[in-house]
């Protein structure tokens, strides 16, 4: 992005957009496997537990992961099916909650254990067959927090190939 016009947005954001009050702006944003999984690398510490997570977006609110461990090459990557249970609530309940979905016990078995194998990022919780994403949180470890004060409502669903936000944002 142009420094100009980023050290204006960021000006206006730092001053809660002083020049677009009365704004409301809904969008449907799709966002490809591909820069979700560019994203979900990003996020992975290096040398961390976990080599590789992949997902797949699906039909009907579902996902797939494929994830990866580090412990050994040899190690298939474990598919782990998920299904979109609860959406977040904006501002108060910042929460998307995911439910394992056709599990076998393995994987739930695993999942179960997880949290005291693996350290997960500031944020992620999971707890039994759900997996809680804290939206407020994981933007506040970027320092992104405050543009989350802007979005009235946030829907997140699924098409093949493609997970899709559901947005809506106004100021004032």
């Amino acid at each position: 992005m142009n420094s100009v016009l980023l050290d204006l947005l960021q000006r206006q954001q730092r001053d809660g957009f002083p020049d677009l009050g009365g704004s409301e702006v809904v969008a449907t944003i799709p966002v490809s496997e591909r820069l979700v999984n560019e994203t979900v690398a990003t996020l992975l510490p290096p040398g961390g537990k976990v080599r590789e997570v992949e997902i797949r977006a699906e039909a009907d609110n579902r996902l797939t992961a494929r994830v990866r461990l580090s412990a050994s090459t040899l190690l298939p990557a474990i598919p782990v099916t998920l299904a979109i249970e609860e959406q977040p609530r904006l501002p108060d309940h910042p929460i998307l909650s995911l439910r394992l979905a056709q599990a076998s016990g393995f994987v739930a078995l695993a999942a179960s254990t997880l949290p005291s194998m693996v350290t997960l990022p500031p944020g992620i919780s999971i707890e039994g067959e759900h997996i809680r994403l804290d939206l407020r949180r994981l933007l506040a470890e970027r320092k992104l927090d405050s543009w989350l004060e802007y979005v009235t409502d946030l829907r997140i669903s699924t098409r093949a190939g493609a997970i899709v936000l559901h947005v809506r944002i106004a100021n004032g």
